[in-house]
């Protein structure tokens, strides 16, 4: 698995630092390993940077839990928005003493949500446990802001995006710095930022180092292939099997992110399913997640209507046995008349 964040102990001049540059939980970070990484650390101050898009609700909140738990006899932690702290990365970011902001990053709050399968019952039960969710992140919200629930409640119907400006005054964060360079570290497609937050991780194109101790001599490095950036990022997301694939059908960084993104979905997918075996064939054909949705949801249809039908036809066989059994047949009822003449 690819390092989702990073861990340097503090020094004699500054704090520890614990670095998220993922999403949290699925393939991204671990409350686990953040937990073990926070147990390590033994300064007074710890400085939690966040890169991050969001993730799975639990797993943030047990990191959140954990940081405040550790700011405790005497501990500072300060929370810093080094791109954008969304969805359940924001609720991290509270978690700092300190909340610090540069002028050019973003946080980004709305209401949980999941994606389900069962019948009516079961998705009922989904969207209570979905309010229930929601209610502890906007206790969280109003604990860490001093926003009231309408307030709250307000900013979370929507992907309401919060400049540092914005989360300043509302409460979000404690303080403003100068702007940073910020780069994504995280899969951009998977994160669907709005253009307008993209454009701040626009990564830099790579530099030339000088060659031979500073002399003039410097040439550009030569771009890797295409192809080859292409099965890096396959491997880089596990998916190495479809790398041939896609670097034959993209012409563009941008078609393999997509493509890749897409994949992942699609497993992930079928692996809730349990249909993992489905994963290969809907990757290959390239079919959308939306599509991939729909055909697995017509397998599970199919099989659940073949186990109904199996025991409809058993049933039908036993009455029609029975039905058989009890009837009098037109040859024994003539010859019974026959006998009475």
């Amino acid at each position: 698995m690819r390092p989702c964040f990073s861990f340097r102990a503090a020094t004699a001049t500054a704090p520890a630092v614990l670095a998220i540059d993922d999403e949290i939980g699925f393939w991204g970070l671990q409350a686990k390993d953040f937990r073990e990484s926070l147990n390590a650390v033994s300064a007074k101050e710890l400085h939690v940077e966040i890169n991050s898009p969001g993730g799975d609700v639990f797993a943030g909140t047990a990191m959140f839990n954990m940081l405040r738990a550790w700011a405790k006899d005497g501990k500072t932690v300060v929370t810093k928005v080094s791109g954008v702290a969304a969805s359940i990365a924001s609720v991290i970011f509270l978690a700092g003493d300190k909340r610090v902001m540069p002028k050019n990053t973003f946080a980004m709050v709305h209401q949980p949500w999941t994606f389900a399968m069962g019948n009516a019952d079961d998705l009922r039960e989904q969207a209570d446990t979905l309010e229930k969710i929601g209610g502890g992140m906007v206790k969280t919200y109003m604990d860490r802001t001093g926003l009231s629930e309408d307030e709250v409640n307000a900013l979370l119907a929507q992907d309401t995006w919060l400049s540092a400006d914005e989360a300043l005054e509302k409460g979000f964060a404690t303080e403003i710095s100068d702007e940073i360079k910020a780069t994504a570290k995280f899969d951009m497609a998977r994160a669907q930022l709005p253009e307008n937050v993209q454009a701040v991780f626009k990564a830099e194109e790579a530099k030339p180092e000088d060659v031979g101790g500073g002399s003039s001599d410097v040439t550009d490095a030569e771009p890797n292939p295409l192809a080859e950036q292409i099965e890096a990022m396959a491997l880089k997301a596990e998916l190495a099997d479809y790398a041939p694939l896609w670097a034959v059908a993209c012409t563009s960084l941008a078609d393999a992110e997509a493509k890749i993104a897409n994949a992942r979905e699609i497993r992930a997918l079928c692996a809730v399913a349990k249909k993992p075996d489905m994963a290969a064939t809907l990757i290959k054909a390239d079919k959308p997640v939306a599509e991939a949705r729909a055909e697995v949801a017509q397998v599970l249809a199919k099989e659940d209507e073949a186990n109904h039908t199996d025991s409809a036809r058993k049933n039908e066989q036993q009455v029609t046995q029975q039905s058989a059994k009890s009837k009098v047949s037109p040859a024994s009822l003539w010859a019974s008349h026959q006998g009475q003449k």
